[in-house]
């Protein structure tokens, strides 16, 4: 068995850190209605370490060859929390979460920590992006229960991978070449990439962290409206995420505003690559936010995913962009999340594997990506993200959005509230869910 290399994406993501000046943020939350033991944490602790959450990347013998994931242990313990949250402490104990620091090569790998919360247990996961998508992050949760053997890198194992590499990128480089020469477009973009950079002359932006909103919503109810809508569950969930920006961030203007939508390179949901998702922009009208009529959306989402593939995260091909200087490697790759408004990254129904967690089945599960210590506004253009998962027969949207525009983290509730009941779509608190419907009822 071969070594598993890093691909492209888990590349970029590592040396993003250093070019944006933040780290971005995986954030698994579960909700339970009764407290969860501290044995049964500290058995899920052990449990994620023997999975491929706990990995690291180690460079190659050979200059030109890919980093290999290795089997690591995490030096993060377990965080517990003895007293209890409340509705109002609730948002900072997850931003805390978020905020520890998980540096590039450290021992840190993730953090798992608990608190008593609403009568239950509120449990937090994070994972540093270049370590592991959203999906990805899904996928090793239950690789624990029964953990593979991973290969050890060797010179002969890298003089492989360099010599395939090479093949590779002189076999598509072949092919490439000669359509970006006769395609001025192509040209232009790649020269302009290849530009310097012009040195600011005002002092850099200080870092944004994100306001955060979590709200639960009837799936069948979404459903409904989205057809009635000329729409699929996900377009509804792009145009939300583009009123949002339309309302908060272009104040009704018709600037149009750009989306980034993932798109996963999986093949099944057995692949067990690290990062698998590429970004890509969808620009849709500004203007006033819309109610109506999705089938603009869902087909312009359609048109965009049928013309996108395995290449799109890079401006050259991969296997040349993998030999190139990294100076090179950064101005040749596509723009990706930080450089579109808002992103819109819907993960579908979270698998039995991830609802269950420490043998108990969670009442909510929400995912969110923050970066940390924040966004810089001058080095990104974005200004929200928004998080879609399916559990059960609730849709749980995770919105998180640069105070500058949104406010604080109640602001941004309101704002996802209003959006949300505008589709005639009644929202829930995630947060204390068991406890305000029963109120509300």
């Amino acid at each position: 068995m071969a070594a598993e290399r890093l691909n492209s994406t888990d590349e970029m993501l590592s040396r993003a850190a250093d070019v944006l000046g933040s780290t971005r943020i995986v954030q698994v939350l579960w909700q339970f209605r009764e407290p969860v033991p501290l044995h049964a944490l500290q058995a899920e602790w052990h449990r994620l370490n023997r999975g491929r959450l706990s990995r690291r990347a180690v460079a190659s013998a050979l200059p030109g060859a890919r980093r290999s994931w290795i089997q690591a242990h995490n030096d993060e313990a377990l965080d517990v929390t003895e007293v209890p949250l409340t509705d109002h402490t609730m948002t900072d104990w997850t931003d805390r979460q978020v905020s520890a620091p998980l540096p590039a090569g450290s021992g840190s790998l993730w953090r798992l920590a608990a608190a008593p919360y609403d009568g239950g247990s509120l449990v937090s996961l994070t994972v540093p992006h270049f370590r592991c998508d959203g999906l990805g992050i899904f996928g090793a949760i239950g690789s624990g229960r029964d953990p593979a053997e991973r290969t050890t890198p060797s010179p002969a194992g890298d003089a492989l991978d360099l010599a395939g590499q090479l093949a590779e990128a002189a076999l598509a480089t072949a092919r490439w070449l000669p359509r970006t020469l006769a395609s001025p477009a192509a040209r232009a973009r790649i020269g302009a990439a290849l530009k310097s950079p012009t040195a600011g002359t005002t002092p850099p932006a200080a870092p944004r962290f994100f306001s955060s909103a979590i709200a639960e919503v009837d799936a069948t109810q979404w459903q409904n409206r989205a057809e009635a809508s000329g729409g699929t569950v996900n377009s509804l969930f792009v145009e939300i995420a583009a009123n949002l920006v339309r309302t908060a961030v272009r104040g009704g203007t018709d600037i149009p505003v750009d989306i980034g939508i993932p798109m996963t390179l999986r093949r099944s949901e057995h692949d067990p690559r690290a990062n698998a998702l590429v970004v890509l922009p969808l620009t849709v009208p500004g203007g006033p936010a819309s109610y109506t009529d999705l089938r603009p959306t869902r087909q312009a989402t359609k048109k965009l995913l049928r013309s996108a593939g395995e290449h799109s995260s890079t401006l050259v091909p991969e296997a040349l962009w993998h030999l190139l200087p990294g100076v090179l490697a950064h101005r040749l790759k596509n723009p990706g999340a930080q450089q579109t408004d808002v992103v819109a990254s819907n993960f579908g129904q979270v698998p039995h594997t991830v609802a269950k967690f420490a043998e108990r089945q969670a009442a909510g599960v929400a995912l969110r990506t923050m970066n940390v210590p924040g966004v810089l506004p001058d080095k990104a253009r974005l200004r929200a993200s928004l998080c879609l998962v399916r559990n059960g027969d609730l849709m749980t949207v995770t919105a998180t959005g640069m105070p500058d525009h949104f406010g604080d983290s109640a602001s941004l509730r309101r704002l996802v509230d209003e959006e949300l009941t505008a589709w005639g779509l009644p929202p829930h608190r995630w947060w204390g869910a068991t406890t305000h419907r029963a109120k509300e009822a």
